[in-house]
């Protein structure tokens, strides 16, 4: 008889409003691409179909599992794995959000107060950051300067509440910073305007010099009565309320999508996707077709290699990496150290559902990871024997490559049996 106690159940990936929708309308939005998107998005780049059919794999056993075991009751447990995909599967998201807000207070800032401050640019200048999207980082840059003595984490946002394009930083920095002998001088107050002025004149300085805008415009953009920059800056954080600035940290590398403001209607074809109202639309939802609306999130995907988040002043590498004393000459350990491993895929989701993975549903020991299985042969024979194959009519058919691919090696290439 299971124990009655908070257990942890795994996801259903296949009855997510979100893996229809992708599973549904992928092939259709590939296809499509060319004639119907290139032209206001961009050509389609690699990293937006890779990202897209590794999250139809995310949470399904016949792509992999680990096994848990029970030594108390000899329970058996299998555990899909995760498909670890940038800006866009949101189980995923969550527990690289939850480590890196924890690495970053844990390693990173200092034990002085902080602030969050959001930098924002005008519409007019929101396309380029799309079709040049090296400019992105440059627009990190001009959020603080080369000198700054403060300590700053800057990232790079590109969603706005509607999933709409709207470049735009949010900053953690340090609410003060060193002087030239080391001490500590905390800003006493903030100027808003004057940060914005700053932040504006800087980034068109960059502008300029990587040729995205002609001075022609800087002119026009100077001489409007309002600036369509603006600089929000948040309330002091100080040191000792660690969850405020973890929660803080977190916020700053969210994931775009939520799941809680999705609604697909399969029958009708479209995608509902609810927020806050949005001054400048007059309504509080976006109403599209499920083309247009992945489309929009294939956007926010950040390229290969491409840094959403980055360092300044007392927070940049060079720095904290200068931080370390200089090692002692000792005779070297018997043993070499052991590297320090990265947090668990348990303790991150005891940290996202607040409930032990590990935990045996059936006697409350904890169960032990002892095998994961990729091979698969062996995957499709351990689901049939468990009776959780998925069933025929389930499946999605493979894709146009997979046939081709098929059809010149035969089946000796690694073809599913499902596809045969």
């Amino acid at each position: 008889m299971e124990i009655s106690c908070r257990v942890y159940r795994p996801r259903r990936a296949r009855e997510s409003p979100l893996f229809r929708l992708v599973e549904g309308r992928l092939e259709d939005l590939l296809r499509v691409w060319p004639e119907r998107f290139a032209k206001r998005h961009g050509p389609l780049r690699p990293v937006v179909e890779r990202v897209l059919r590794n999250f139809l794999r995310c949470g399904l056993l016949e792509h992999g599992f680990a096994r848990l075991w029970c030594g108390g009751c000899r329970k058996s447990v299998l555990v899909a794995f995760s498909c670890r995909g940038r800006s866009f599967c949101p189980s995923c998201e969550k527990k690289k959000q939850l480590l890196w807000a924890e690495w970053l207070r844990e390693d990173v800032l200092a034990e002085v107060a902080h602030r969050h401050v959001v930098l924002t640019i005008p519409r007019l200048l929101r396309p380029l950051f799309r079709r040049r999207r090296e400019l992105l980082t440059e627009l990190s840059r001009a959020g603080c300067g080369r000198d700054v003595r403060p300590g700053i984490v800057v990232s790079v946002a590109t969603a706005g509440d509607l999933l709409q394009w709207h470049p735009h930083l949010h900053l953690l920095t340090s609410d003060g910073g060193r002087t030239g002998d080391g001490a500590w001088r905390p800003l006493e107050e903030w100027d808003g305007p004057r940060l914005m002025a700053l932040f504006r004149e800087r980034l068109l300085a960059r502008l300029v010099e990587a040729r995205a805008i002609s001075k022609e415009l800087v002119t026009k953009l100077l001489g409007w009565q309002h600036p369509g920059f603006s600089a929000h800056v948040g309330d002091r954080i100080v040191p000792e309320d660690k969850q405020r600035l973890e929660a803080t940290a977190a916020y700053l590398v969210r994931n775009p999508l939520s799941l809680k403001k999705l609604v697909y209607l399969d029958g009708q074809q479209a995608v509902l996707y609810r927020s806050k109202l949005n001054p400048f639309l007059g309504r509080n939802f976006e109403a599209m077709d499920p083309l247009e609306w992945l489309a929009r999130m294939s956007d926010h995907i950040p390229d290969a290699g491409q840094h959403r988040t980055l360092f300044y002043g007392a927070y940049a590498n060079r720095v904290r990496g200068g931080r370390q004393p200089p090692k002692a000459e000792i005779s070297p350990p018997a043993e070499p150290p052991r590297k320090r491993c990265s947090p668990s895929w348990a303790r991150l989701i005891a940290r996202v559902y607040q409930v032990d993975p590990l935990l045996c549903t059936r006697c409350g020991m904890r169960m032990s990871i002892v095998a994961f299985v990729t091979d698969s042969f062996a995957i499709r024979r351990i689901l049939d024997h468990l009776g959780l194959s998925t069933p025929e009519a389930e499946k999605p058919p493979p894709p146009a490559r997979e046939i081709l691919r098929v059809a010149e090696h035969g089946e000796d290439w690694g073809v599913p049996a499902h596809w045969e």
